[in-house]
C-alpha cells in the first residue's frame, strides 16, 4: 500500500491555491497571426499552447521535431474549430503533451479534484486490479479482485489513460492513474459517468459506487503485518539498524530532507553528520554490506544523495548527471538570473540548449568551490579517501523510487557502486525535469513544462526507460520480506541468530504530512 494516499489530488488542489500566481503566456508574433485574430478562444490558445512548447521544451529545440510539432498544430487548429466547451480543448492538449512521454510536462485537466470516488485499485501490470484503500462503509470491498469499470476491461480504460497521461513510462503511469482513477472528473475525460463507478469484481459481483467530497473521506485501507519485517516502513527521514553477526548496516532513506533542507524545522537531524555517526560505528563494528533502502523515497533535494555518495567512492572521482537546458523567454521569467550567465565568453541564446557544466562559470570553478565545505548552513561532504566504505553496497529500488531517488541510484549505478536489487524504475533515468508554469489567457488552462533533461552519467544510456535492478524482487506481493532475504542469501556470511545494535533519529513522524509528501519537482 502506499504511503501517500490521494497524492494526485493533493497535487493538483495545490496547484489549484497557487494558480493565481502563475504567469499567463503570450508572444507577440503569435497574437499578430490571421490565425490567432480570427480564431476562437480554443484556436487562440492552441496557438500559444504550441509555440509556448515548441519554444521551452528541450524536444523541440532539435529543428525536426519542432517541423513535426508545427504541422501537428495545423490539425489540432481545425479540431479546435469544432470544440464546445473547455473539458474537450483541455483533453487535446493534454493528448499532445502526453506524447512526449514526459512526466513533468502535462495539461491539469480537472476544476474540481475534491470530488472522488472513494475506491482505489492497486494494479498490477496485468488485467485485473484489488481494492487496496476505500471509505470506512465500504471495507468489505479491500483485497477484493477487480476485472471491471464502467463495463470496460481494465486494459481498455488504461489504453484510453495512457493518451492523456503525462508519464516517463509505463510503471510512472501506473503510479499516477491509481490515484487518477479516484478522481471523478478523470472518468469525464474518458467519456463516462463521474457521477458512479461501476466496479464487476473476478467473482461476477458487481457494485455501483458514488462519488463524495474527499473531506469527508474516512479511510480504511489494505493492511498486512509488516512487524517482524526488517524493511517495513518508518515514520523518519533517515534511519538505520546495525545487524552485527551478519556484518550488515540497513539504512532506511526516506526522504532526502533535513535540517539543512528544512532551516524552519530546527529540532530535524542533519544528514551529513547522520551518515558520519553511521559511517563511523560502520568502521568500529566491521560492517561489510551497507543496504539503502530507497522504496519508500519520494524525493526531495538531490544534495542529500551527494553526501551519501561522498563515503562511497572519492567525490572528485564521481560522474555526475548533468543538465541539459533549454532557454526560452518562459524560463527566463522563473530564472532571470540566466540573462547573466555566459557560454565561450557570449551571452546565451533564447531557444538554444546547453549543458549547465559549460557554463562559463562552472568552467573557472575548482572541485573545492563547489563543492559545499564546513559550514553550518551547507552540507559537509566526505574527502577522506581514506575512510571511503569498502564492502558491498546494496540498494533497494522499488516502482515508486522516483526523483531525487532514482538520480542517486542511477549515479551509483554508472559509477560502478554496489548493486539494485528489488522493481524496475518509476521515472527515467534520463530524463526531462524542472517544471515551468503557465496558464493559456483565453480558456484559463494550466500547463507545466519541463526546460530542462537530466542527462545521466553515462549518456551512451540516456534512451532507457527504467533503471533495472541487478536482481529482481517483488516487494509489495508477498507476505516474506524477501528484500532482507535476498541480501542474506548474498550478501550475509550466515543466517543464525542476528544480534542487533540500532540506531535511530529523533522520532519526527508528526511532520510527516508537511515534509514527507513529495512535491511535484
Amino acid at each position: 500500500m502506499k504511503r501517500i494516499f490521494l497524492l494526485a489530488a493533493t497535487l493538483f488542489c495545490s496547484v489549484a491555491t497557487y494558480a493565481q500566481n502563475i504567469p499567463h503566456y503570450h508572444d507577440a508574433d503569435v497574437e499578430a497571426s490571421k490565425e490567432y485574430v480570427v480564431g476562437n478562444a480554443y484556436q487562440k490558445d492552441l496557438l500559444l499552447y504550441v509555440d509556448m512548447l515548441g519554444d521551452t521544451h528541450p524536444y523541440y529545440a532539435d529543428t525536426k521535431h519542432r517541423a513535426e510539432l508545427n504541422k501537428c498544430a495545423k490539425r489540432l487548429y481545425r479540431e479546435c474549430g469544432k470544440i464546445k466547451d473547455v473539458a474537450e480543448f483541455k483533453l487535446l492538449v493534454a493528448r499532445l503533451a502526453a506524447s512526449l512521454n514526459d512526466g513533468h510536462t502535462a495539461i491539469f485537466y480537472w476544476t474540481s479534484p475534491n470530488k472522488i470516488f472513494p475506491v482505489r485499485v492497486a494494479l498490477g501490470g496485468g488485467d485485473s486490479a484489488v481494492v487496496d484503500a476505500c471509505s470506512q462503509e465500504l471495507s468489505e470491498l479491500l483485497g477484493r479482485e477487480v476485472v471491471k469499470i464502467n463495463g470496460k476491461s481494465l486494459k481498455q480504460i488504461l489504453t484510453q489513460a495512457r493518451e492523456i497521461v503525462s508519464a516517463d513510462n509505463d510503471v510512472n503511469f501506473e503510479n499516477l492513474v491509481e490515484d487518477y482513477l479516484m478522481i471523478s472528473e478523470f472518468w469525464s475525460m474518458l467519456g463516462m459517468s463521474d457521477e458512479v463507478l461501476s466496479l464487476t469484481f473476478a467473482d461476477g459481483a458487481s457494485i455501483d459506487v458514488k462519488a463524495i467530497n474527499k473531506s469527508d473521506l474516512k479511510v480504511a485501507q489494505l493492511q498486512k503485518d509488516l512487524s517482524d519485517r526488517v524493511t517495513a516502513p518508518r515514520r523518519v527521514l533517515f534511519d538505520y539498524t546495525i545487524y552485527e553477526e551478519e556484518g550488515i548496516c540497513y539504512l532506511q532513506f526516506n526522504q532526502f530532507a533535513d535540517r539543512i533542507t528544512h532551516p524552519k524545522n530546527p529540532q530535524l537531524p542533519r544528514f551529513d553528520e547522520f551518515v558520519r555517526d553511521m559511517m563511523s560505528e560502520i568502521e568500529v563494528k566491521g560492517v561489510k554490506t551497507l543496504v539503502v533502502d530507497l522504496q519508500y523515497n519520494s524525493g526531495g533535494n538531490s544534495l542529500l544523495g551527494n553526501v551519501l555518495l561522498s563515503w562511497l567512492k572519492p567525490y572528485a572521482e564521481l560522474e555526475q548527471y548533468s543538465a541539459d537546458v533549454r532557454i526560452s523567454e518562459l524560463m527566463q521569467t522563473y530564472y532571470p538570473y540566466y540573462k547573466e550567465f555566459t557560454y565561450d565568453g557570449k551571452p546565451l541564446e533564447v531557444g538554444r540548449v546547453y549543458s549547465t557544466p559549460e557554463f562559463d562559470h562552472y568552467r573557472r570553478a575548482n572541485v573545492g568551490d563547489v563543492v559545499p565545505q564546513q559550514d553550518s548552513t551547507r552540507h559537509v561532504l566526505n574527502f577522506d579517501k581514506e575512510r571511503i566504505f569498502k564492502g558491498d553496497v546494496v540498494f533497494i529500488q522499488s516502482k515508486e523510487s522516483f526523483s531525487s531517488a532514482s538520480l542517486l541510484l542511477t549515479t551509483a549505478r554508472d559509477n560502478g557502486i554496489g548493486y539494485i536489487i528489488g522493481e524496475r524504475s518509476g521515472g527515467r533515468p534520463s530524463h526531462y525535469g524542472d517544471i515551468l508554469y503557465c496558464a493559456l489567457p483565453n480558456t484559463g488552462t494550466i500547463a507545466t513544462v519541463s526546460h530542462k533533461h537530466f542527462v545521466r552519467p553515462n549518456r551512451a544510456l540516456c534512451g532507457e526507460q527504467y533503471l533495472e535492478p541487478n536482481i529482481f524482487v517483488p516487494l509489495n506481493n508477498s507476505d516474506k520480506d524477501l528484500a532482507w532475504e535476498c541480501i542474506l542469501d548474498f550478501f550475509g556470511p550466515n543466517k543464525g541468530k542476528r544480534v542487533v545494535t540500532t540506531t535511530t533519529t529523533d522520532d519526527d513522524s508528526y511532520l510527516w504530512d508537511t515534509i514527507y509528501r513529495p512535491t511535484m519537482n
